[in-house]
């Protein structure tokens, strides 16, 4: 016993680890591996019993629908494909029974018989059934041989219904000794178990009497030091082990910390005065760049620009020039719905009119080249929805679809109210684009920056947004708002 504990404590604290880990993981390892091994039976065992029903069940299946087949041809119309699909039903039947017929039934006497008799019935109904196929693809149907044939397919269902049941009696005997060796096994593992945390508890408890009382002392010391104590007294362990070597270099870096301390002190003073003088830096370029926008911005003074569009509108009407003074009038309202910044969201009503004026002005832009039509249900006037979402989808069918176009071009805006709230189509019949054509656009950098922001809004607004396209036929929009309350009534 002396000898053992001296050859103990010559061991590091690696090899002591290693020991008591061996010690404890080994016994416990060959457990597993047993129970493993067991597992993988159990395991072999459960897929058997499964591949065999399984396949059972895919010749009850497809056994059901050649029955199901053979009743619909009795409906059938000269020329139509059901003699086709019974024939294909036959096929498959024919193949279920192969994997069926040819899987071993571990020794079941009561299945290798039923197996007999279904195999049997099946070489007998195969032969009607090709005398009764022949004479319906020379246009004759055999009524007797069809009530054969539906008697004996009758009766290979019930055979695989007692097969099946022949199977699942099987598999519950089997599964009944396997979890009976599971329990044992379980029981063993739970002895094993519970004997080798006893010792491993007892070797362990021994171990941290000679290592983790030097850890606590250190640690202690430690945190004196993290507290700003550097001048505690150095720890002389009369060990040469790992506890020992990290005694020393717990002292080297104690001494070293302390001459360290005051270096980083002051550099952390340096440090926090950059830092301050960084903030300030940022703080003027901040104003710099608010005073650049405000100098852009008061280059140009908006309400002056609307303004003055009124007073041309006025003017136009003492000129009479009623086509001049309407298409001013109308941009006017354009621009007044553009400076009119405290709704980010308006009612599909208020948008449309907004539409009816850049419509207005289009038409007079392109004449007959471009037609325009709407059809808008009153119901969905008080839908709302982001600002700025129709002009755009309008204004990009006409720059991207209408560009291959000289004459013909038709844009069709729909509302509609539906289940699901009100629905916004816009259909032109532009050149339209291909999915792969939007890709590779995509992939170049051609993205279409007002559609993303479009649908991204949408989509925050608890709606939908969905382009479908067409090279050659055109484009078509579709939008989804939802509606709220009582509104929501179709």
């Amino acid at each position: 016993m002396h000898g053992v504990r001296q050859w103990w404590v010559r061991l590091s604290i690696v090899n002591k680890a290693i020991v008591l880990s061996c010690a404890f993981v080994i016994p416990i390892l060959l457990v597993v591996g047993l129970l493993m091994n067991d597992f993988y039976d159990y395991r072999e065992k459960s897929n058997d019993i499964l591949s065999e029903y399984a396949r059972c069940t895919d010749y009850m299946n497809a056994m059901e629908q050649e029955n199901a087949l053979l009743s619909e041809l009795t409906l059938a119309a000269p020329g139509s494909d059901t003699i086709d699909k019974y024939a294909d039903a036959v096929q498959d039947t024919a193949c279920a029974w192969e994997r069926l017929r040819s899987a071993e039934t571990d020794g079941n006497t009561q299945s290798e018989v039923l197996k007999q008799v279904i195999d049997r019935t099946m070489k007998s109904y195969r032969v009607r059934q090709e005398t009764f196929i022949a004479q319906l693809h020379g246009g004759t149907f055999d009524a007797v041989n069809y009530e054969a044939l539906r008697t004996q397919g009758s009766y290979l269902t019930q055979y695989t219904d007692q097969l099946t049941e022949a199977f699942l009696m099987e598999g519950r005997e089997g599964y009944l000794v396997l979890g009976q060796r599971g329990t044992s096994q379980n029981m063993v593992f739970t002895i094993v178990a519970a004997i080798g945390s006893v010792l491993f508890a007892g070797a362990m408890l021994y171990y941290a009497r000679s290592l983790l009382l030097p850890v606590q002392q250190m640690s202690r010391g430690a945190r004196r030091v993290a507290d700003g104590e550097y001048d505690i007294e150095d720890f002389n362990f009369a060990r040469s082990d790992e506890i020992g070597m990290l005694a020393d270099s717990f002292n080297h870096l104690k001494h070293q910390i302390a001459r360290t301390i005051h270096a980083l002190e002051s550099e952390a003073q340096l440090e926090k005065s950059l830092r301050q003088q960084e903030s300030e830096a940022a703080r003027l370029r901040q104003l710099i760049e608010q005073s650049r926008f405000a100098q852009l911005q008061s280059q140009i003074n908006p309400h002056f620009l609307f303004n003055t569009l009124q007073s041309v509108a006025n003017m136009a009407g003492i000129e009479q020039a009623t086509v001049t003074g309407d298409m001013v009038v109308r941009l006017a309202n354009f621009f007044r719905y553009t400076l009119d910044h405290d709704d980010s969201v308006v009612t599909l009503d208020r948008e449309l009119a907004l539409l009816r004026d850049y419509i207005s002005l289009q038409e007079l832009r392109f004449g007959e080249r471009i037609s325009f039509e709407m059809d808008c249900d009153s119901r969905c006037a008080a839908c709302e929805l982001p600002k700025f979402t129709l002009q755009p989808i309008v204004e990009n069918s006409i720059v991207h679809g209408m560009r291959s176009r000289s004459a013909g071009g038709r844009i069709r805006i729909v509302t509609q109210l539906a289940p699901e709230g009100c629905r916004i189509q816009i259909t032109d019949n532009g050149g339209g684009f291909s999915r792969s054509k939007m890709k590779q656009n995509t992939a170049e950098g051609h993205r279409s920056i007002g559609l993303q922001n479009i649908a991204g809004r949408i989509a925050l607004s608890g709606g939908s947004f969905r382009i479908v396209s067409c090279p050659g036929l055109g484009t078509t929009a579709r939008i989804i708002l939802p509606m709220k309350g009582e509104e929501h009534i179709c």
